[in-house]
Parts: structure tokens; sequence; C-alpha cells
């Protein structure tokens, strides 16, 4: 959008007491000050119209608002900062800092959804730095430092998308594993062994065996598909004894349902094992995993306060009196705490997750045989009574995976509750009486083979079930695992694009302020193993070896030289918005020779940008960047500071002259009332000064600060008694002191609105009244009128050469 700063005014706050304005109209600045001067209250109070916050303002012990306030200030008076653009009119806005009710509150003039927005992409972007801060990215953690990039360039939100595919990738995984299809079809394979002699996998070749187990009955009948095995099992029920057929199957069911759960005892035991070890771990530290449950709540409470839904200085939840930037501050401390326990608590969640699916699995199963008609026959109480104990154990893993680790209740151990081979032995009875019964059914062929065939059928179509299920699983893994590499692919390849590109520019500003030093190509690397990034680092080569960290061997000059080249290329990298940038006594510890790279680095590297420069260092500022911001039409002045006026800039006459003309030539009113009231103050008082005027006494500094409409009256009563001829200038005398209370109402907030022939009229008031005591002539040395030109001879007072001339008495 290219945006760059027309104005800036600033009024009460930090050390700017009065109006501070600096008419910038897209320009760069450079600005020095002596420490104590109140440079910073400009980057306090850009910081604070962009952020809210101040960062070094940010303690806890700090009332950020209280302290924004200038001392002096009454409860009346109202603190603000103004800003307008030379891009977007809408975004001009005042932020303004009052007491309501007892109370500090903040208001924006500007509420509009362009602004808002404008505001929090601003947020993102990097307008300001001080010195104190130059070394942050390089001091903080690897985690820390991924994350701050994470979240400028949104990979944090990529990063989320991908945890969402890898939850459903490894939810499959969990599902295939705990159906454990390989019991299943071993189990239903051992059946076809048993009855057909084959582990058949095609329909053909079950029909072919059917066939030839069929033909010594002469039944006529020949399966040729599978619905055809139906029609012949019917026909040999009708010759079979169907209470044992019936029977036979009931217990063959059985058989293969606990066998197949029999296989599953290390399985399941050893997964309730894993899941016993996570909840003893988590119950011994419930006090951190209760706060993980907090963490929405805290991530959605910060949103709330970073997006300024919630504008009061108060926790939005209990209304307690509370300063935003500390409240924000504090959450975030909460949530770093919380990251640690809400991975032990993802780990216990996913070994929680997994009994519980297991041991739904497996009642399930147990319940489908207790529904049989059959189990609770007197003859298979014995069955029953087993199958039973074992549903009950089962339901034991599934209480204690709804166990709440918060409760303080205990869940048994391993031992107390593990699946056993004894817990089988009702099997024996089942395997008996299927023995009796194909005893029995020895004598009646059509008995035998009907139970051959029945229970085949019956495999070998659980089999097939089985085999979909698990392929159709299976497929759903491979393609959420081909988008999730492929996705992470991207996403590494995104990323190491960006690092790499960002890497060359933070490395080109570095060499340039540090040609022909040992430490060359430095880079960010990421840290992380396949598709985990752990954190990133900083990687440099000294005397041909890579090294890391930068605190290895850089000096602190060296370190701050890389800070700023860190920020310089951020602004490049993630400014979308704004082509400004404030630069807050970043080279305080930077040597001669890095100081003056610096500077040139700024002028050419950074030339589109609108620079604001501030410095207390005064042979860099006099001879360095000077002379280099004089040449490039940078804005170049001094800040200073009093008790009665607080921080201010020393504009000369000639400076604000200038300034006003080129406004009103562009016909730019905004802002342009204070310039010519102060404009004015200035010449009367030279006026007043060479004329000798007197005005009543006032103490300390508030004789330097009378205002226009008591100089007039003044200047005025001091002619009428001693030169006839200038009071003829009276007329012109009284239109700029009727201009004078027009140039007041411009310099204060109010609803008059003025046009630019107001303003141009009021500036030719105060040429004319100029002109009256200012030389024309070319070429006189003391143009101005005054007593110290005065002719006892004429009684008259003159300009220096005589041209200009009054009666004097």
């Amino acid at each position: 959008m290219s945006i760059k700063i027309k104005n800036i005014r600033i009024r009460g706050i930090r050390g700017a007491k009065e109006s501070l304005e600096l008419p910038l109209f897209g320009r760069s600045l450079l600005l020095y000050g002596d420490n104590g001067t109140g440079k910073s209250s400009i980057s306090d109070a850009l910081e604070w119209f962009y952020t809210n916050r101040v960062s070094h303002l940010s303690s806890g012990e700090i009332d950020l608002k209280d302290a924004l306030r200038n001392a002096t200030l009454t409860e009346q008076d109202v603190s603000e900062v103004s800003v307008s653009y030379t891009k977007g009119e809408d975004l001009n806005a005042t932020k303004s800092l009052f007491v309501r009710r007892g109370k500090l509150g903040t208001e924006f003039t500007n509420t509009t959804e362009v602004f808002m927005k404008y505001l929090e992409d601003s947020t993102r972007e990097n307008l300001l730095l001080r010195y104190q801060y130059l070394r942050d990215f390089i001091d903080n953690t690897k985690g820390d430092k991924l994350k701050y990039l994470s979240d400028i360039i949104g990979f944090s939100e990529v990063t989320k998308k991908k945890d969402v595919l890898r939850k459903s990738y490894n939810s499959l995984k969990t599902e295939i594993k705990n159906q454990n299809f390989e019991a299943q079809i071993n189990t239903q394979k051992t059946i076809l062994i048993e009855k057909i002699g084959a582990a058949i996998s095609r329909k053909k070749d079950l029909i072919e065996v059917i066939n030839k187990k069929v033909t010594p009955l002469k039944t006529d009948i020949e399966v040729k598909k599978m619905e055809d095995i139906n029609f012949l099992l019917e026909h040999l029920k009708k010759g079979a004894n169907g209470k044992l057929s019936e029977e036979l199957t009931f217990l063959e069911k059985i058989k293969a349902v606990t066998d197949t759960l029999k296989s599953e005892i290390e399985f399941i035991n050893t997964e309730y094992g894993k899941y016993y070890k996570e909840f003893e771990k988590i119950a011994g530290d419930v006090e951190s995993i209760m706060q993980t449950f907090l963490a929405e709540l805290l991530q959605t409470g910060d949103a709330v306060l970073a997006k300024k839904y919630h504008k009061e200085e108060t926790c939005p939840l209990c209304l307690q009196p509370k300063s935003i930037e500390e409240l924000r501050g504090e959450i975030a401390a909460r949530l770093k705490e919380i990251e640690e326990s809400s991975k032990k608590k993802a780990r216990f969640d996913k070994a929680k997750q997994s009994v519980g699916a297991i041991a739904i699995e497996r009642i399930k199963r147990l319940d489908n045989v207790l529904l049989e008609k059959l189990i609770k026959s007197e003859e298979h109480k014995t069955v029953h009574a087993g199958i039973f104990a074992l549903k009950e154990k089962i339901e034991k893993f599934q209480r204690a995976s709804k166990e709440k680790v918060t409760s303080g209740n205990k869940i048994p151990n391993s031992d107390m509750i593990e699946i056993k081979t004894a817990d089988f032995d009702f099997q024996s009875v089942v395997a008996d009486r299927i023995k009796e019964i194909k005893k029995i059914q020895e004598k009646d062929n059509s008995a035998v083979v009907y139970s051959d065939v029945s229970a085949s059928k019956d495999a070998f179509l659980k089999i097939k079930f089985f085999e979909k299920e698990r392929i159709k699983l299976e497929n759903q893994r491979k393609s959420l695992e081909i988008i999730y590499n492929e996705f992470i692919k991207k996403q590494k390849e995104g990323l190491e694009n960006f690092i790499n590109t960002f890497s060359e520019k933070i490395n080109g500003f570095y060499q340039y302020m540090n040609p022909e030093e040992p430490f060359q190509e430095i880079k960010i690397v990421t840290i992380g193993e396949e598709d985990e990034l752990n954190g990133i680092t900083i990687e440099y080569k000294y005397n041909g070896e890579w090294v890391s960290p930068p605190q290895k061997y850089f000096s602190e000059s060296h370190l701050n030289c890389f800070g700023l080249s860190f920020f310089l290329a951020s602004v490049e990298a993630f400014n979308e918005n704004n082509d400004f940038v404030l630069l807050d006594d970043v080279i305080s510890s930077f040597d001669t020779i890095h100081r003056k790279r610096f500077a040139e680095l700024i002028f050419e590297k950074f030339s589109k940008y609108q620079i604001i420069l501030l410095t207390h260092e005064y042979d860099w500022f006099k001879n360095f960047v000077s002379p280099l911001a004089k040449q490039k039409n940078w804005i170049i002045n001094e800040i200073k500071w009093t008790e009665d006026k607080g921080t201010f800039l020393n504009e000369n006459p000639a400076d604000l002259k200038e300034r006003i003309e080129k406004s009103i030539t562009e016909s730019n009113i905004e802002g342009l009332g204070n310039p010519i009231r102060i404009y004015l103050e200035h010449s009367l008082k030279e006026i007043c000064v060479n004329l000798d005027v007197k005005v009543s006494f006032r103490y300390n500094d508030f004789n330097e600060k009378r205002m226009p409409d008591e100089l007039i009256n003044a200047l005025k009563s001091r002619i009428k008694g001693k030169s006839k001829e200038l009071k003829e200038e009276f007329p012109t005398i009284e239109r700029v002191a009727n201009s004078a209370i027009f140039g007041n109402l411009l310099s204060h907030d109010n609803p008059f609105n003025p046009k630019i022939g107001d303003l141009k009229a009021f500036w030719a008031d105060i040429l004319e009244l100029e002109n009256i005591f200012i030389c024309d002539k070319e070429g006189c040395k003391r143009p101005k009128v005054s007593l110290k030109n005065y002719d006892n001879v004429l009684n008259n007072i003159r300009c220096g050469c005589g041209k200009t001339t009054y009666d004097w008495k």
C-alpha cells in the first residue's frame, strides 16, 4: 500500500507536555537530542498508537496509561497522538488518553472498518526498533525464534492444518491397530483349514471344494455361485439333525470369538500397561494438567485483547482494573507453562483413547455371542459364565479408560485386571461338546457336510469382510499419508525458500556494515526431524568453518549489527502496508566504522522508505548523517526539553516560513494553523525587542510564552506614544490582531473548519506586518527596523541602510 506519514502530533504523552508536531509530508526525518530531552516520547507515542503497548513500559510494576501521560497534566487534560498519512485520508486518526470517572481510558477518533483493519495489519509489521531490543531475536530460544517467524509469515496457521491432517492419519492407524484384523482373519482361516482342508481366498475355489464335498450325497445340486450355497444348506438341513447342527454352529461361533480374543491377550494387556503408566504420570501432576483445560480460554482471551474487542483497562472476565498489556504478558507466560503439560496430556489422551477403543470393540464381539439364544440354556451355563466373566474383565478396562485423571481416583494396575490364559478355561467345555456333536454326526454324513459347508461359508465371508474393511481403512490411511507427506514437503519447501531468501537479505545488510571480516554467509537454519520443526538457529562461517550460535564469537557491536540487519530484512520481507520505519538510538554501542556504514546503508539501501531516525550521538549526527540527509532532502532538526514546555522542536523562523509557504502553495491546510501562530509569535517578539516594547512582568519561563494578542496590544501602545508614521499602519496591525485569534483557534482542538483562502489571508496579513519593519532594499545588511539604528538628530528609527525610516520621539 506504500503508506507514509504526513504529520504526527503528540500532546501530553511522556515528555511532550505541549503540542509536539512533526510535519513530515512523507519525507524522512533526522532528529538529534541529548538524553533526557524526550526523543523516545515520539517512539513511545507511535508504538502506543499502533500496538496499545510500549515495550519498555510493560513491567508488571508499571501502569502503562499512567506512565504514558505527562506527569504535569490535570484530570481535565487530554493526552493524544494524531497521525495523518500521505495516502488514504480515511486512515487519519487521533488516539486519546483521558480521565473519566477517575479511570484512564482511551479511544480512537477513527473507528471505521478500513482503519481498524489497517491497524491490525500494521501490528504484524516492523515499524519501530529501539536499541535495547536489537538482540531480541538472537537471544530468543530456538523455539521462540521459530514462533516469531511462524506467526509473521502465517506458518503457524499452516502448522495447525498439518496437525489436523496428522491427527486424522494417526486416528486411522490406531483404528487399524485396535481392530486387529490380522488376528480375526487368522481365526477364520483356521476354521477353513479345519472344515475344508485349505485357507482358500477365491470364491471359485470355495465353490469347487463345496461341490466335491456334497458329491457323495448325490443331492443333484450344483453350486455355481455364492447364493447357491444357502439353497444347498437348506436341502442338507432337512436330512440332518437340525438341533445338533444349530448347537454346533453356535459352539463354533463361540470358539472363533474366544480364540481370537485369546490370541490378543498380550496386545490388550500391553496397551493397558501403557495407559496405566501415563495415568500415573498425570495423576502425580494434576495441577499443571488442570491448567491445560484453560489453554483455549486463555488463547481466546488473548485474541479478544489483541483484536481490541475489549478496550477498557480491565480483565474482560472479572472486570477488575488491569493493564491490557500486563494482562497479555501474563497470558503469554501461562500459555508457555501449559505447553509442556499439554504434551504430557496428549500422550495420556492417546493411550486412554486406545484402551477405550480396544475395550469397546471386544465387548461388542462378546455381546454378539451373549445374544445367541442357546447361550442361556442350562447345558451351556458354564460357557455363559465364562464369556460373561471375560466381558466383565474387559469392562474394567473400559471403566478405567473413562476415569478422569483429575478426580483423584486411582485406576487398577496392570496386574490386577490383566487378561490371563486361565480366563479361557471354559473353552475346554466348548471343545468337548463340539467333539461329542461331531462324533454323533459321524453316523450322519449329511450333518457333517452341512456343518462343514455352513462353517466354511461363514468363515470365508468374514475373511472377505475383514479384508474389505482393512483395505478400506488402509486406502484411507495411504491417501492421507500421501496428502500429509506432500503437505509436509510443500510446507518445508515454502519455509526453506522463505528462510533462504530472508537469510540472503540479512547477510547482505550485515556484510555491508562489516566488509572484509571473518564472519561470512550468515543464515537462519531450521531444526527438527522428519515432519517436526523444533526451532530455528543462526549459523555462519568463521574462518571457513560453520559455527552456531552468533554469541560464540560475535562482539557486542557485531551482535547489534546482526540485530539491525535482521530488523531491516524483516521490514523488506513483512511490511506490506507501511513504508515508514522509526529507529530510536539504534547505534549506541556501535563503533565508529559500523556507525558510518550503517548511515550509508540507510541512505543507499532504504531510500524508498520514510525513515524517522532519532539519536543522541552528536558526532555521528553532525559528521556522518546530517551531510547525507541534506543531500537526500531529509528534514533535520534538534529536539529540546524544558521544565515549562516539556519536549519541543526549536524550529527557527526561516524553516517555519519555508514549510508554511510550501503548504499554502500545495493547498495543504492540515496542521497549518499552529506553525503560522508560532511564526507570528517569533516575528512579533523580534519586532517588540527591536522597538523596546514593554510587557508586564511574569515569573520564570512564562515571559517566553507571550501570546500574539498580548504582544500586539503592547506594540500598539508603544507606537501610539512614539510614532505618528507608524500609527498610520494600525489598520494592518489590527488585521493581524484579528487573524491572531483565528490562528489560536487553529492551534487547538475544536470543530472550526478553515478554508485555504482563510489561511492565505492570515499569512498575507503577517507578511504585510513584517514588511512594515523590514527593509526591502537589496543589499541592506541590517534590514530590521530597530532602536539600535536610532538617529538622535532626526529623531527617527530606521533599518541599517536608512531606506525604511519612521519618526520616533
